[in-house]
């Protein structure tokens, strides 16, 4: 008994056939892949004689048996000022964040919304939470003047809450996310600077390996790859050393910010300040000042009296 061959059986041999064929044709020549192979070989054995030779140069240069090529001083002030300039823009970004949002894990929450792209969460302040919960112990009380007080107290703390949310909100944008900004633009200088470093590695692994050669054949060999080196390092240098002039000069402009700050808080502290004395002058002049305890004392004269 044998199925009968049917319009699909015929769909899938044509396709088995084409395919097949398709699948020959993808494989390479034998000369191809040898040649391939060759050079994957050889870039594999630059590769790791580069590491190698960096490596030992470092070696030497912590044991001080090899000579390095040092920056020059103007060089290494600039690298020290953008340096300082990053970790105490670090420092002062994560403590006025701190001061904004006290709570690590709204601070972490923030942090991951900004990073997918969506906003940071809009949240009550901890002067709104006394706010509203004075306000509710007053609704609850409204009738007595203890609740009367609170009512009063309870809406100067959300409109004193409100303004720090001003507040919040301008430090962040005219402080916070500029630092933040800058700190994202050091990662192309630093790696400019990592890849001056290999370089400089391989110039001196070149000169020393010259100081080393046993004939002038061999030296005069060598000195292809020390100029070779000094070109690409002398290349890099002058790149890294633009990025940083630019990043030293952007750094210098940023105490804007620093004024922008200031009057930020400025800002706030006079709002805040305006609106604790107004409540202070309605707590203390509010009608039912006084009210419960003229009840309790009118209630106790006619209860002795009686007696």
């Amino acid at each position: 008994f044998s199925y009968p061959r049917t319009s699909y059986y015929n769909e899938y041999k044509s396709y088995l056939s084409v395919n097949v064929e398709h699948d020959f044709k993808m494989f390479k020549p034998e000369e191809e892949c040898q040649a391939h192979a060759v050079k994957t070989f050889t870039e594999f054995n630059q590769f790791f004689t580069h590491c190698s030779r960096r490596f030992v140069q470092v070696t030497g240069e912590k044991l001080g048996t090899v000579q390095r090529t040092d920056y020059d001083r103007e060089f290494q002030d600039l690298c020290n000022r953008v340096d300082k300039h990053s970790f105490w823009a670090s420092m002062l970004t994560s403590k006025v964040e701190l001061v904004l949002q006290p709570n690590p894990a709204y601070r972490f929450e923030d942090f991951v919304n900004e990073k997918i792209g969506n906003e940071r969460e809009i949240r009550h302040t901890y002067t709104e939470q006394l706010g509203i919960c004075m306000l509710n112990a007053g609704s609850d009380m409204s009738s007595s003047d203890y609740g009367q007080a609170l009512l009063i107290m309870g809406d100067y703390e959300n409109r004193i809450g409100e303004s720090e949310h001003k507040m919040i909100k301008n430090a962040y944008i005219k402080f916070v996310k500029p630092f933040m900004e800058a700190a994202a633009k050091e990662g192309a200088i630093n790696s400019e600077r990592r890849t001056l470093t290999a370089l400089r590695l391989d110039l001196d692994a070149a000169k020393n390996r010259v100081r080393n050669a046993k004939t002038a054949e061999e030296m005069k060999d060598l000195e292809g790859f020390v100029d070779e080196a000094q070109k690409k390092f002398d290349e890099q240098y002058e790149i890294t050393r633009e990025m940083l002039e630019d990043r030293d000069v952007k750094n210098a402009e940023m105490v804007v910010h620093v004024e922008d700050l200031a009057k930020v808080q400025v800002e706030y502290f006079k709002a805040a300040h305006e609106l604790a004395v107004e409540m202070e002058k309605k707590v203390l002049d509010r009608p039912t000042k006084g009210k419960d305890m003229r009840k309790r004392k009118s209630s106790g004269s006619s209860s002795s009296d009686e007696e």
